[in-house]
């Protein structure tokens, strides 16, 4: 099992646009963080979690030329917008792309990419996705996909464990319900937007908090601001949790 980590950005992406703060002027290629979404390789089926407005980028650097699934955590415009990109993998592979969310983030994506549910033929091609609402664990080609609430300030959004590989992207909070799936884990991938405190992200204190409460074998944390520097970070940390990095891979052997 190959976990890639594509994006690790906040919603304005790192460098942002105009700012000459230390990060964003930094010649450190680990300060330069893409839109956050996820690569899992899993019995030979490639997973893409949340379509970030960088897609495009990030298949191209990594090579990813076919998608079998796709799951939503949220329908806020870092995580969707690159969209568009998946009808790109119809061309390719000759296939519709599931994907999979929320009830609210389902009628979230047809009302926000109306184009591309609306049953008019358009004769530039659009994407070709089914879309299916997750209520509760389901398999997906024999793989096991347990869906797991946590909060984003007042919305309650998805992340996903896959074997012992557990995504919790734009997280607040964690419900005891859902903490008792996160137990036993090889990998977490955690937000930890920034220093200073936010109402719909935990902050780095928080998400270390957090994860010292899993207690996976290691810890990352992805979803990081212009304010956080990769090594200061990383100097900073416990043994078993790092910052993350565009490109970041992690290889599992699972039974």
């Amino acid at each position: 099992m190959k976990v890639i980590i594509l994006g690790c950005a906040t919603s304005t992406g790192v460098p942002i646009v105009g700012c000459n703060c230390p990060v964003c002027t930094s010649d450190n290629p680990k300060n330069k963080r893409t839109r956050c979404s996820l690569f899992i390789e899993k019995n030979g089926k490639n997973i893409l979690i949340d379509s970030s407005t960088d897609l495009r980028f990030q298949a191209l650097k990594h090579n990813i030329t076919r998608l079998d699934v796709v799951l939503y955590t949220h329908s806020h415009a870092d995580h969707t917008h690159g969209i568009d990109d998946l009808r790109t993998f119809n061309f390719v592979n000759n296939m519709v792309i599931p994907c999979y969310a929320n009830l609210q983030t389902i009628t979230n994506l047809k009302n926000n990419f109306g184009y591309i549910f609306d049953g008019v033929y358009s004769a530039g091609g659009k994407p070709q996705l089914e879309l299916y609402v997750v209520e509760n664990n389901f398999d997906f080609d024999g793989i096991n996909i347990i869906p797991v609430e946590i909060n984003h300030a007042q919305w309650m959004i998805l992340g996903y464990r896959i074997g012992n590989v557990a995504y919790l992207t734009d997280c607040s909070g964690v419900p005891d319900e859902s903490l008792k799936k996160l137990m036993g884990l090889e990998l977490l991938i955690i937000s930890a937007l920034r220093y200073t405190e936010h109402p719909a992200h935990f902050n780095i204190e928080q998400a270390v908090e957090m994860a010292q409460k899993i207690n996976p074998k290691l810890a990352v944390l992805t979803h990081m601001g212009h304010e956080v520097d990769y090594d200061t970070l990383l100097s900073e940390l416990p043994d078993n949790i790092v910052p993350a990095y565009d490109g970041m891979e992690v290889e599992l052997d699972e039974p």
